[in-house]
């Protein structure tokens, strides 16, 4: 047996025992829900635990919810997320929602006795032993929709060993973002008859292009004359390359648009200010200011407002090793995109808003200003990525079995 499993599975009761009293370190936006994490709050039966990590993996839920209720309108169903910023976000749908247990014994046990779901599901790679285990246990189905797994997930989770991997094959259905997924949830254990590619629940989420793009930079409190460059996404390390691309580019150049950037948390956002400070960018405290200062805004949930008045987008977790974030957010909108080296968990999309001329990736922080010289001085071109760049990836993604 693993040692990896045999050490969680040992400190899990622990941790469990130990939870009431690790309110007190909880983060202060949590502490008011510590009820939550212990499991109590929930109640049942309901047809389904639908579960999704945080903010971004709450935008698919809804969707999924609609789906579900469009075949078995009085369902009840229970959604709980990881982050209170994914909680508010489910809190916008009209249904029971929560903060999801700790994953102990002790919690995950008393949320199933008090929610009694029929079914669980889980969206894109929410693993956690002890739910499985209390499922299996309390005879639960469990599913994973819209599930990812990255090849060094893979290899993380393969050193829980043979207990972990047979908690895997007793998954009664795994629906994978791409082919790619599907293979690597095969090698960790899923059962091949219930594997399948259904795609990215996210992308039904998306948004639409603003119809007057000068309007939406109005109400957003922009200058609905000058074009937008949006930053979205922003993590550690990003604000400074960004910010010397920036820098790096003509003062008449920058002096013609304006920038928002977005942090993808809001913890961070003094600390991506300070990076971009550092590379010699200036903030605005309202506008993207016509001296080539950014406005920054970290609330909850403007992005995609943001990227329905852009011009061209910056998506970022994938400048710096992150991964990446959804590029198909702002290609949606009808903006040509910039995406880094880092989207391995966005392979699939990249590949077809590239094929498709609607985004480029750019390997280093050269190609990063060349890029955005390119698309923001040359509007030709910038038209030219954005018409029809959303259509046609769609249809790529369609014809990869990737959409709907």
């Amino acid at each position: 047996m693993s040692a990896v499993w045999t050490a969680y599975r040992l400190v899990a009761p622990a941790l469990g025992a130990a939870a009431p009293a690790a309110r007190l370190f909880a983060p202060a936006a949590e502490r008011a829900l510590w009820a939550e994490r212990l499991g109590r709050g929930a109640a049942g039966p309901v047809d389904a635990w639908i579960h999704a990590a945080s903010l971004g993996e709450a935008l698919a839920v809804g969707p999924l919810v609609r789906a579900l209720t469009e075949v078995s309108p009085r369902a009840r169903v229970h959604l709980t997320a990881n982050t209170t910023t994914g909680r508010a976000r489910l809190g916008e749908l009209g249904h029971p929602y929560s903060l999801a247990p700790l994953d102990a014994p002790q919690t995950v046990g008393r949320f199933l006795r008090t929610l009694k779901p029929r079914r669980l599901f889980l969206l894109e790679t929410e693993l956690w032993p002890h739910w499985l285990l209390q499922a299996r246990a309390s005879a639960v189905p469990v599913a994973v929709i819209s599930a990812r797994i990255t090849a060094r997930s893979l290899k993380r989770y393969a050193r829980l060993g043979a207990a972990f991997r047979s908690l895997i094959a007793g998954l009664d259905g795994v629906l994978g973002q791409s082919d790619a997924d599907a293979e690597r949830w095969r090698a960790l254990g899923a059962r091949p008859e219930r594997t399948a590619v259904v795609g990215n629940l996210k992308e039904d989420a998306l948004a639409g292009p603003a119809p007057d793009r000068a309007e939406a930079r109005r109400t957003l409190g922009l200058d609905p004359k000058r074009p937008l460059l949006v930053l979205g996404s922003l993590r550690p390390g990003e604000a400074w390359l960004l910010g010397r691309a920036w820098t790096s580019l003509p003062e008449a150049l920058r002096a013609r648009w304006q920038v928002v950037a977005v942090p993808r948390h809001a913890r961070a956002a003094l600390a991506l200010r300070a990076e971009a400070a550092a590379a010699g960018v200036r903030s605005a405290d309202a506008s993207g200011g016509a001296d080539g200062a950014w406005r920054w805004d970290e609330r909850m949930g403007v992005l995609a407002g943001y990227y329905a008045a852009a011009d061209v987008a910056v998506v970022g977790g994938s400048l710096a090793p992150f991964g990446g974030h959804n590029p198909l957010e702002p290609a949606a909108c009808g903006a040509p995109v910039l995406v880094g080296p880092h989207h391995a968990t966005q392979g699939d999309a990249v590949a077809a808003l590239v094929a498709a001329g609607g985004a480029r990736v750019v390997a280093d922080a050269a190609a990063l200003t060349d890029a955005l010289a390119g698309w923001l001085g040359d509007e030709v071109e910038r038209t030219r990525a954005r018409g029809g760049a959303s259509r046609r990836a769609v249809e790529r993604l369609g014809a990869w079995g990737l959409w709907p």
